[in-house]
C-alpha cells in the first residue's frame, strides 16, 4: 500500500506500508535511470520483526523529484510498470 505524504507537480514523496528494503531499493534504481529524474531515494526506519510473517518490515519513505514539466507520479508509474515487467520477464526465463 502506498501512502502519500506530500505531491507536487514534480515532487513526491511516499510511504510503504509493510516493507523491507527490496521493493524501495529496486523501485529507487529504475526511477534514477528515467530522463528528466532529478534525485530518487529512500529512508527506512529501524525495522520490526513481524510475528505473522517472520520478516523484518517497516515503512519505507520514497522521494522522488523530477525536472519542471515532468509528473512525479507518471514516473511512478511507469516505474511501478516496469518493475513488473523486470519479474515477468524474469519468470519466462524459468
Amino acid at each position: 500500500m502506498i501512502k502519500i505524504i506530500k505531491q507536487t507537480e514534480n515532487y513526491l514523496e511516499f510511504e510503504l506500508k509493510n516493507e523491507d528494503h527490496s521493493l524501495p531499493n529496486i523501485l529507487k534504481d529504475i526511477m534514477l535511470v528515467k530522463e528528466n529524474v532529478i534525485m530518487a531515494s529512500y529512508n527506512v526506519e529501524h525495522p520490526v520483526l513481524d510475528p505473522e510473517s517472520g520478516k523484518y518490515i517497516s515503512n519505507p519513505v520514497l522521494v522522488l523529484k523530477t525536472a519542471e514539466g515532468t509528473s512525479a507520479v507518471e514516473i511512478l508509474k511507469e516505474s511501478l510498470s516496469d518493475l513488473i515487467k523486470l519479474c515477468d520477464d524474469g519468470l519466462n526465463d524459468l
